[in-house]
């Protein structure tokens, strides 16, 4: 489970201090990650490939060699029923650029802004996993502030065990700035980035990935939040 490593660098001082997080890199097998993800596991026990799968920055999808091409669509499928806007590279040996997995700054606010209209994109096709699921909200206009932190500090308490990663970035009445924030399950770090042009529209972009996420709820209760 990633959760707890990753945890450590947004609420240890010292740590963040000495260390940064660079990003959560999944391999996968590419032969036999479908029979992992179907796995039944006794309740109250977690399926560690899903979690592994929803927490990832990058996956490399190994032993490319072993499967044919409809069978690797497939599980590239799987992937992206619960990540779906993780990259994934195809690999045989682990044989794979440097670039793809070093300096990635997947957990730098800087590098969130750069990429939300990738991350960040409502574009892609819903498809929901009995597990886990990424789940993205696009709302034109600004937030209000106080009600937003009293929504996402109450859904962070009562579902963040619930929720492996969170990110966003937000038009927050009377900020100049996009505010960008992200989040591991309940440890949240969040603040301004780069100004809105005058010309931008100014809309409110999140991405969820976690378990038992409802779109519904989750849209209704970020919309409460919308400044009148």
């Amino acid at each position: 489970d990633p959760a707890p490593v990753a945890q450590t660098f947004f609420a240890d001082d010292f740590v963040q201090k000495k260390l940064c997080l660079d990003g959560i890199l999944t391999v996968v097998d590419a032969k036999h990650l479908i029979m992992h993800l179907e796995d039944e596991k006794p309740e109250g026990v977690e399926n560690e490939a899903v979690e592994q799968l929803a927490f990832a920055d990058r996956v490399l999808l190994n032993k490319c060699d072993l499967v044919e091409e409809e069978a690797l669509l497939e599980v590239e499928r799987r992937i992206r029923m619960i990540n779906k806007s993780v990259q994934i590279q195809r690999t045989v040996k682990s044989d794979v650029s440097m670039d793809f997995i070093l300096g990635i700054q997947a957990f730098s606010l800087d590098k969130i802004l750069e990429m939300e209209d990738e991350f960040l994109s409502d574009k892609h096709e819903h498809q929901h996993d009995d597990r886990v699921t990424s789940v993205g909200i696009h709302v034109v206009g600004e937030v209000d502030q106080n009600k937003l932190n009293e929504w996402l500090g109450w859904f962070l308490k009562e579902k963040g065990i619930d929720v492996f990663r969170t990110k966003g970035v937000l038009a927050v009445q009377g900020m100049k700035e996009k505010f960008v924030f992200q989040a591991v399950h309940m440890a949240f770090s969040g603040a301004p980035q780069r100004s809105w042009s005058e010309s931008e529209e100014r809309v409110c972009k999140l991405t969820f990935i976690g378990k038992n996420l409802n779109r519904a709820e989750l849209e209704e209760g970020f919309r409460k939040c919308m400044a009148k």
